[in-house]
C-alpha cells in the first residue's frame, strides 16, 4: 500500500508542479488586466463634434437679344438666339453694322467670359466681311438673377469689296465661353 501512496503522492506533486506556473501566469495576467482596466475607467474623456454642410456652386450663362428675354442657348447645333436677318442684309462695300447681344450669369459662381465671332461653315463670300466683338472678355458677377453685359457684334465689309461678293451670304456664329471663377 505504501508503494501505491507514494506513486499517488508523486503524481499529485508532479501535477501541482506542472500547474503552478500556469496558475501563476493566469493570476498575473488578471492582475495586470485589472489594473489597466481600473486606470482606463478612471480616466476622464470628452469629445466635440462639428458638422459642416457643403454644396457645389452653380454656373449658368444665358443670352438675350433684347436684354429682357433670356434663353439657355448652349448648343452650337441648335442655336436659340438668332439675330434678325435684316441686321446684316444688303451689305455694301465699306459698310459697318453693329448689333448688341447680352449675356448674364444666373449661377452662384462668378464667371470670366470671352466672346468670339466667326463665319459658319458654308459661307459663300469670296472675301468675307470682317467680324469683331467687344468687349472680347469680361467678368460677370454671380448675382442669381444675374447682371448682364452687352456684347457688340460688328460686321464690316471692306471698302474695296470685290463685285464677286454680290448676292453671296454667310452666317455669323458668336460664341461666349465662360469659366467659373472665385
Amino acid at each position: 500500500m505504501t508503494k501505491q501512496l507514494t506513486t499517488r503522492a508523486a503524481r499529485r506533486s508532479s501535477r501541482t508542479t506542472t500547474r503552478r506556473p500556469i496558475v501563476a501566469g493566469a493570476l498575473a495576467l488578471l492582475a495586470v488586466g485589472g489594473v489597466g482596466a481600473a486606470v482606463t475607467s478612471a480616466a476622464w474623456t470628452d469629445n466635440v463634434f462639428f458638422a459642416a454642410p457643403a454644396q457645389a456652386a452653380t454656373f449658368d450663362l444665358q443670352g438675350s437679344l433684347d436684354n429682357s428675354t433670356w434663353v439657355q442657348s448652349d448648343n452650337a447645333d441648335g442655336v436659340q438666339l438668332d439675330v434678325p436677318a435684316s441686321t446684316f442684309a444688303n451689305l455694301l462695300p465699306g459698310q459697318t453694322r453693329t448689333v448688341t447681344v447680352y449675356v448674364k450669369n444666373v449661377g452662384t459662381a462668378n464667371a470670366a467670359v470671352t466672346a468670339t465671332a466667326a463665319w459658319a461653315t458654308g459661307s459663300t463670300f469670296t472675301t468675307a466681311p470682317g467680324l469683331s466683338v467687344a468687349p472680347a472678355s469680361t467678368d460677370l458677377t454671380a448675382t442669381g438673377a444675374g447682371q448682364s453685359t452687352a456684347i457688340a457684334l460688328t460686321v464690316t465689309a471692306p471698302a474695296d469689296w470685290a463685285a464677286s461678293n454680290q448676292g453671296k451670304a454667310g452666317a455669323v456664329t458668336v460664341t461666349v465661353a465662360g469659366t467659373a471663377t472665385d
